[in-house]
């Protein structure tokens, strides 16, 4: 009998290999946080190749959780240009209510791009354009017309709205079914166990919201008395430090690899304020983010 997890992966990996082999376009399948949960699928030399360098690899995973949460905001397909200067698209992936990554597909240079308003998910940074094989690769990028980006990501929406989201929300009921049973025979590891990797989750899916203890605890069936108590002996510490400290990664990650405003990232890690935000961001790293951001280009540029 095929596990839930395995039929996870079979799932993903098959619907994005046969959309990379039907438009000839690239397909991946990332979590929340920008990292590959299916095979990479038709992906151009050039991107393979940004992909292996240590520091253009991280803009490229930033482009796709940029991209994601883009079209996340409207629950619509996002065509936009990553930071070399392709075009993509991302389609959110939300499983049983949750946000847990995003489709996306593309490596394609616009036929007449210039005549096209896209998102810009990151500013354009050429240095790369120093490595000769990068250009050469670039180079033969494959064209395409914008008709056809709109038209293929029309086609994804709906093939992710139809058939993945679809069979995954089953496949999370059925496991939700299993580890309730296997709870009424075992509780070795705690009994509340999977309430807190559900909590965890919840959290790590929801860090541009408004994030109150109150809904995390009523989401995984607890008071929040209880879930505070029982939150703190899990992770050692409460919950709105842990947080805290979840956005504030994000942060540090944005800030190295995104342009972005300030102002932005606060927003989109769910502070309304932006000076709230550098309070807590100096707080934790004893550098306000513009300093720090500051300080890893000029890393960067000393590589």
């Amino acid at each position: 009998m095929i596990s839930a997890s395995a039929l996870n992966s079979e799932l993903i990996n098959k619907i994005a290999q046969d959309f990379a082999q039907a438009t000839g376009l690239a397909v991946v399948v990332v979590n929340i946080h920008g990292e590959e949960i299916s095979e990479l699928f038709n992906f151009t030399p050039f991107c393979q190749r940004m992909r292996q360098h240590p520091q253009l690899s991280a803009r490229c995973r930033m482009s796709d959780r940029c991209g994601g949460f883009e079209a996340s905001k409207s629950n619509q397909p996002c065509v936009y240009r990553c930071h070399a200067g392709l075009t993509d698209f991302s389609i959110p992936l939300v499983i049983a209510g949750h946000l847990v990554g995003f489709v996306l597909c593309g490596q394609v240079r616009l036929r007449n791009g210039d005549d096209v308003e896209l998102v810009n998910i990151l500013s354009t940074d050429d240095r790369w354009q120093a490595d000769p094989k990068l250009m050469d690769d670039y180079m033969n990028v494959p064209e395409m017309d914008y008709s056809r980006v709109i038209a293929s990501a029309d086609l994804l929406k709906l093939i992710v709205e139809n058939c993945l989201k679809k069979q995954l929300n089953f496949v999370v009921i059925k496991d939700q079914q299993q580890a309730q049973e296997a709870g009424r025979v075992s509780r070795s590891q705690g009994p509340h166990d999977s309430k807190m990797k559900k909590a965890l989750r919840y959290i790590d899916a929801h860090l541009s919201d408004e994030l109150r203890l109150e809904d995390v605890a009523a989401h995984v069936y607890l008071s929040p008395y209880y879930f505070s108590k029982l939150f703190k002996k899990y992770q050692g510490i409460g919950f709105n430090a842990w947080v805290n400290r979840q956005r504030m990664a994000s942060a540090k990650e944005m800030l190295c690899h995104s342009d972005w405003s300030i102002a932005s990232i606060a927003r989109n890690l769910g502070f309304s304020q932006t000076s709230y935000f550098c309070k807590v961001f100096r707080q934790t790293y004893q550098v306000t983010p513009q300093a720090f951001r500051l300080q890893n280009n000029e890393k960067y540029d000393g590589d």
